[in-house]
């Protein structure tokens, strides 16, 4: 096992250490203090404008983990705020979107030591899911005998893969001491990274230039979203923005992202905003959500379908269905033939990758066809042409 030591210079921390072993970042990036405030501020601004979120018993919950962080930053004194955002891993602003949580760490213990194995066959799967190894045949086929495995790629043959796709930007900072994954030439490799890479490369197929996601994590989907050129937008929780905005800006640097209260343009910054801001978005071509609608109260889901039904073309989903209410009954419910796509998701067990179009000309289409006026002109329309 290997510890990587990081100072205070952005980097990925991994110079002069063997690659494609489990490593663990000993030293993380400490804010600037001009950060320190904006987040303050968006943070008491956000709260001013949202109202309650309906009940959720899962959120209020993970609320209750962060009553230190949430009393830090309604405080006058920055100084105990700067400390719990240097190290992550001490409280659990993370709690319920990455595994740098206080209570995740201290469960997992000395576990992160057998991680290799786990986060490894997820490199792998996404190598199938993106088509560059073939998914195994157990019955064989022309090219491999009955119950043979195809041959795997190796972490850095992965990475050089994906950097392709990137073209030639991949990188996975990591700014946080505690984080946990396979050193490569790139970075460190976590499992949560992983899947952020995945679904950025998933909606950069369907989005010409724009992405709302809603429910954003830690902040990776946007940065992998970010290198790929996306104009990205996340509307979340202002606990989680805090979350999200001290990780992008120790990735990408203070002015890549904009916060609620910021005073300068927006300028193609990755925006976090609250759910009272939603109104502000405008269309976007994608919206993502992944591990959190249906962890919502079905009221509140619903209202945001309604929004995404209204304001873009293609909504991808990746949710599991044992909670109380299933993404597909609710988004046929707004408009029944939106489901395009329907599989398990490639990188998760129990969860579903499901594509959404909700058309606004088919929509409109459907809406003139089932209208009085339709039925009263359409005779009036066929006979007049006719005669043309």
């Amino acid at each position: 096992m290997l510890i990587v030591h990081k100072d205070n210079r952005r980097g990925n921390g991994v110079e002069g250490i063997s690659i494609a072993k489990l490593a663990q970042v000993e030293f993380g990036m400490r804010p600037n203090p001009s950060l320190i405030s904006r987040i303050k501020n968006s943070y008491r601004l956000a709260l001013s404008r949202s109202s309650t979120p309906e009940a959720s018993a899962i959120w209020s919950m993970i609320g209750a983990k962060q009553t230190e962080i949430h009393q830090a930053l309604m405080s006058d004194d920055d100084r105990l705020l700067m400390d719990l955002l240097a190290d992550p891993q001490s409280t659990n602003l993370y709690y319920g979107v990455d595994n740098l949580a206080k209570d995740v760490m201290d469960a997992i213990g000395d576990g992160w030591k057998g991680a290799y194995d786990g986060t490894k066959a997820e490199i792998d799967n996404l190598l199938v899911a993106l088509g560059e190894v073939d998914l195994f045949n157990p019955h064989g086929g022309a090219r491999y005998a009955y119950d043979t495995k195809p041959e795997i790629k190796s972490v850095e043959e992965a990475i050089e893969i994906v950097d392709g796709i990137f073209g030639g930007k991949i990188s996975f900072p990591n700014p946080f001491a505690g984080e946990f994954g396979i050193a490569t030439s790139k970075g460190l490799i976590s499992y949560r990274a992983i899947q952020a890479v995945y679904q950025s490369i998933l909606v950069r197929r369907y989005a010409a230039e724009s992405c709302l996601e809603i429910g954003g994590g830690m902040g990776r989907t946007a940065y992998f979203g970010h290198l790929l050129g996306l104009k990205y937008t996340i509307i979340d929780l202002p606990m989680t923005i805090v979350g999200q905005a001290l990780f992008l800006a120790s990735v990408l640097g203070d002015d890549a992202i904009w916060l609620l209260g910021d005073t300068t343009p927006k300028n193609g910054r990755i925006a976090l905003l609250p759910p009272s801001e939603l109104h502000s978005v405008g269309q976007v071509d994608v919206v993502l959500n992944v591990d959190s609608l249906t962890e919502m109260g079905e009221k509140t889901a619903t209202e945001y379908l309604a929004w995404i039904s209204a304001n873009c073309e293609t909504f991808i989903s990746v949710n599991h269905e044992a909670n109380l209410f299933k993404t597909i009954k609710l988004c046929q419910s707004l408009y029944q033939s939106s489901l395009r796509s329907r599989c398990p998701y490639w990188l998760r067990v129990g969860y579903v990758e499901e594509v959404f179009s909700f058309e606004r000309n088919l929509r409109m289409h459907e809406a003139i066809r089932a209208s009085t006026s339709w039925w009263l002109t359409q005779p009036l329309r066929r006979l007049a042409s006719l005669f043309r």
